[in-house]
This record gives structure tokens, C-alpha cells and sequence, in this order.
């Protein structure tokens, strides 16, 4: 299955692991998606994952600083590692002078978190996603079909909302692990 992801197309770039068996552990190679196979730049994952977070390197040829292209690549490389469960943040570094970095940053969704010895963190987190409200809303439809169906409209929409939102929790609490 590996072998059919890969390379990551962007619009501008196709990216590799050079070991599909070690996606975090070895070296991507970042090469042009029309023309030649000469490599542009590469990507690295800091060895090791810390409470879910796991840090990004990406090293661009001069030509491809550009914020258009940091934030492309940024991007692409953030969706592909939050669709592995363990990894809920991804962190980065960048100088702070580097304007075309910093915007890139920014424009693919990370968010600036400290300084420190001159360079900016950045980091973005996987989105959460919440089942309550939507067990409640379903809960409460079920209850007013029962309560209709039973007569007591009031009792049959309580017990609706309740049991929704209890699915909706315990789905919330799943999803957290």
C-alpha cells in the first residue's frame, strides 16, 4: 500500500522518502514534478517523537525560498504525517530575518509559538474533531420520535439528548487516545 502514496505530489514538487519502511526516520527528497529528477531541496523528521509532537527540517535549494513554495511544501508534508494517529503536532524552526520561511509558515497554517537564540517556532496541531453536539442534535430528534410515539413528548426528548450525549462523549474520549 505504501508504494501507491508515494511520491507526494504538490503542485510544483513530487516528494519522496528514500526508505518507505522508515517514513520518519530517513531523509525525503523534494525533487521538481515536471522536468528533470535533480533534487531541490530535502525533509527531515527529528529522531524520535515527544508526547505526540514530532519536529520537521526542510532544507530548500536558494532558487525555492519562496513563501508560495515553503508553504506548499509545508502543507503537503503536514497532511501526510496527521494521517498517522500517533502525531498530533508538528514543530519547526525558522531564523527570524527569514521572511519568505516565516510567511511560508504562516500561510500553510502553522502559528508562531517562541523565540529562542534568534530563531522562531512554529508549530501546527491536527484538528480535533467532536461528536457530542452532533449525538446531541441526533439524540434529540430520536427523543421527540419517541416521545411522539410514546405520548410524553417531554420524558421521550430528555432521555433523546441524553443518550446522544453520552455516545458523543464517549466517541470524544476515543478519538483522544
Amino acid at each position: 500500500m505504501a508504494e501507491n502514496i508515494f511520491p507526494l505530489v504538490t503542485t510544483h514538487f513530487n516528494i519522496t522518502p528514500e526508505d518507505i519502511e522508515k517514513l520518519f526516520d530517513s531523509e525525503w527528497k523534494v525533487t521538481l514534478k515536471e522536468g528533470s529528477d535533480d533534487k531541490v531541496g530535502s525533509i527531515r523528521f527529528e529522531e524520535g517523537m515527544f508526547q505526540d509532537n514530532v519536529k520537521m527540517t526542510v532544507d530548500l535549494e536558494p532558487a525555492y525560498e519562496k513563501a508560495k513554495i515553503i508553504s506548499e511544501i509545508y502543507y503537503s508534508m503536514a497532511a501526510f504525517a496527521f494521517r498517522f494517529k500517533n502525531i498530533r503536532e508538528i514543530s519547526t524552526e525558522c531564523r527570524h530575518e527569514n521572511d519568505h520561511r516565516v510567511k511560508g509558515l504562516e500561510k500553510a497554517g502553522y502559528v508562531y509559538r517562541e523565540n529562542k537564540d534568534g530563531s522562531d517556532f512554529y508549530s501546527i496541531k491536527k484538528q480535533k474533531t467532536s461528536w457530542t453536539g452532533f449525538y446531541i442534535f441526533v439524540g434529540l430528534i430520536a427523543g421527540f420520535i419517541m416521545g411522539i410515539t410514546f405520548s410524553n413528548l417531554w420524558m421521550g426528548t430528555l432521555a433523546g439528548v441524553l443518550i446522544g450525549a453520552l455516545i458523543g462523549v464517549l466517541l470524544d474520549g476515543k478519538e483522544k487516545k
